[in-house]
């Protein structure tokens, strides 16, 4: 499996296209805004000859789906999310409307997916990971082979997720750290939806929210 990170829109929000080993495509979190974001797109996606057959949320946050209108009407493709994450999903446009960003509405969940889910791109495992606290029905995507975890927005390079957030919690986000993303091996590669990658392990050692809890 192959990644690529495209940040985009103004809050600089990662976008995943990931490849497998036989054309197909996924993206997770199409934050994508402007049109030179989506013309870097195109390109990265045609250079690897792939073909786009999903896309995945790890949450619906405004930042996390900029991009989702665009690519679901120009490939044709399914969107996938929690259930839980619907009352965020329903409330996009008025969270563009707080921050002053353009939005068009995608189409609803294909069917939703939980933590029971299996997920396959071009036969590669990916185990969907119930991590909710910076919104209700976040989840994460865990390639166990290729020792990678999508974690969105609960634990970035030294930091954690923004707990504030209406629907959001504390305790909540942190239950969903320990239990779901620390006890993964520690050379995991944990992409966040912000910011540089990083390992479960160098997290344990370092990072501050992690070292009194």
């Amino acid at each position: 499996m192959r990644v690529r990170r495209l940040v985009t829109n103004p809050y600089q929000e990662n976008t995943y296209l990931l490849f497998g080993n036989n054309g197909s495509a996924w993206v997770i979190d199409p934050g994508i805004y402007t049109e030179g974001e989506r013309r870097a797109f195109e390109s990265v996606l045609s250079a690897e000859k792939a073909r786009l057959e999903a896309v995945y949320l790890t949450h619906a946050h405004i930042d996390h789906i900029l991009g989702l209108r665009w690519i679901t009407s120009k490939y044709g493709v399914p969107v996938y999310y929690h259930e839980s994450e619907e009352v965020v999903y329903q409330n996009a446009s008025t969270w563009a409307a707080l921050m002053g960003l353009h939005y068009e509405a995608g189409p609803p969940a294909e069917e939703y997916i939980s933590e029971n889910s299996t997920l396959f791109l071009d036969g590669e495992l990916a185990q969907v990971l119930y991590i909710p606290g910076h919104s209700p029905g976040h989840i994460g995507f865990y390639f166990p082979n290729a020792r990678k975890v999508f974690s969105g927005d609960v634990l970035f390079r030294g930091s954690i997720g923004n707990y504030e957030l209406p629907l959001a919690d504390y305790r909540t986000l942190m239950s969903s750290i320990w239990e779901k993303l620390m006890t993964l091996p520690d050379d995991t590669e944990v992409w966040p939806g912000h910011g540089e990658p990083t390992f479960i392990g160098y997290e344990r050692e370092t990072n501050a929210f992690l070292q009194h809890t």
